[in-house]
């Protein structure tokens, strides 16, 4: 492996740290007034200037009204997943409420086959399983560690865990369909046998689209939530944490394109999950226990399983 090989894979694995960094500002700002609402309206609003100074604004009457809808789609998807993380903060730690959230490629191999008549593979097959393996580690994590008897057992009891598994699924699931829709973009031809997909044709106005309405639709319902940050320091600070992480990761996975797609997506989706969780301990306190791991390490298989499996067979 030369240098650059070497050099590359450091910035990809980088990029995964970056990208956690959107949930050490989720953590941060559950005790500043600064809700998960208020954060992705920041990266909406960095996410539009930057895709907006790139397109062609004619572009945007050119885009027909079943991917102005699919849009739509990503932005409700993305509301639910951000009102559901606030929840999640409150019943349990940040780990596997983010080893959840990063496991959004499991949902689009699920699209994939049933919509796009792809197959899924035996490794795929595990990762999904894995998957399954990380929500239900992640449930007996809600609250804290649990001692299995007593006054601990009976706060923990069954249906609190039920409840939490069911809103990490449903965070993963509305934080799913914006990769759904671009995967689907991706594969769907403008034209009936031509090679130019939507998304490769107009990435640039439909990101512009995807991050302009998560910004506009953040705000308002924030505001009818009457959510307001108890410093608008906080707000701009943990705003502006968020939208450079996921900028520069998405930045950095772009360079890092040289090396196999399977290679690049591993390490940054592993730093992603293995970052937080880290950050998660050492900046927040959280409590590490066999439930932890279990969280962690079925959520880093699941990664491994889905982007590495397809490419060494």
């Amino acid at each position: 492996m030369g240098v650059s090989s070497f050099g590359l894979m450091l910035l990809a694995a980088l990029s995964g740290v970056c990208l956690s960094l959107i949930g050490v500002a989720f953590k941060i700002g559950q005790g500043r007034g600064v809700i998960p609402l208020h954060i992705s309206m920041c990266m909406g609003i960095a996410g539009a200037i930057v895709f907006g100074v790139q397109m062609d604004w004619h572009n945007l009457g050119v885009l027909p009204l079943f991917v102005w809808g699919m849009v739509l789609l990503t932005t409700l998807g993305q509301l639910l997943a951000m009102h559901l993380v606030k929840i999640c903060l409150r019943m349990g730690p940040l780990s596997p409420l983010w080893a959840a959230m990063n496991l959004t490629f499991l949902p689009v191999i699920l699209y994939s086959a049933l919509f796009l008549s792809e197959s899924i593979r035996i490794m795929e097959m595990a990762a999904i399983f894995a998957g399954i393996l990380t929500v239900v580690f992640a449930s007996q994590t809600t609250g804290g560690p649990s001692a299995g008897e007593g006054e601990t057992a009976a706060k923990h009891g069954m249906k609190t865990k039920l409840t939490y598994s069911l809103l990490l699924v449903l965070v993963l699931m509305g934080n799913s369909l914006v990769f759904i829709v671009i995967k689907d973009l991706g594969t769907r031809t403008v034209t009936p046998g031509s090679g130019g997909t939507w998304l490769a044709m107009y990435i640039a106005p439909i990101y512009f689209l995807m991050y302009a309405s998560l910004a506009l639709f953040s705000g308002a319902a924030s505001w009818m939530q009457k959510a307001r940050p108890d410093r608008v320091r906080d707000l701009v600070m943990l705003g502006a944490l968020a939208a450079a992480g996921s900028i520069a990761g998405l930045v950095l996975l772009k360079i890092s394109i040289p090396l196999p797609a399977a290679l690049v997506f591993t390490l940054s989706g592993v730093m992603t999950i293995v970052s937080g969780a880290v950050a998660s301990v050492v900046f927040f306190r959280e409590p590490v226990f066999w439930a932890w791991y279990g969280t962690v390490g079925f959520g880093v298989l699941a990664v491994l399983l889905a982007n590495l499996g397809p490419w060494l067979s």
